[in-house]
């Protein structure tokens, strides 16, 4: 389990710079820096009011969430799971999960 910081204000997840979903996938195939890759898990909440009630049975009590990642170069993916003890997840204005992007990326060596 992984303690996730959130900074994408819109997404129904973040409480308080904290993603509060039990399971994220974060997405980056190919990546080899953190600019291609992006929160799959992201809902804006903005957009999706009607999602609330599959928001709320998503979140989590802790504040650890299990990460799968698919960013193969980056070094804390083992076997398509982070495990990082702490990650980011950036951009602030995000509106859409593209906009999104793992800030804890670390290219592996």
């Amino acid at each position: 389990m992984t303690n996730v910081g959130c900074n994408a204000k819109t997404c129904g997840y973040n409480e308080n710079n904290i993603c509060k979903k039990k399971k994220i996938d974060v997405e980056g195939l190919f990546a080899k820096s953190k600019i291609g890759t992006f929160c799959q898990s992201f809902i804006n909440e903005n957009t999706n009011k009607d999602m609330k009630q599959e928001i709320a049975d998503e979140m989590s009590i802790g504040s650890s969430t299990n990460v799968s990642c698919s960013a193969n170069y980056c070094k804390y993916n083992e076997e398509n799971i982070c495990k990082a003890n702490d990650i980011t997840i950036g951009n602030q204005n995000a509106q859409y999960r593209s906009e999104t992007q793992c800030d804890s990326f670390t290219l592996r060596k």
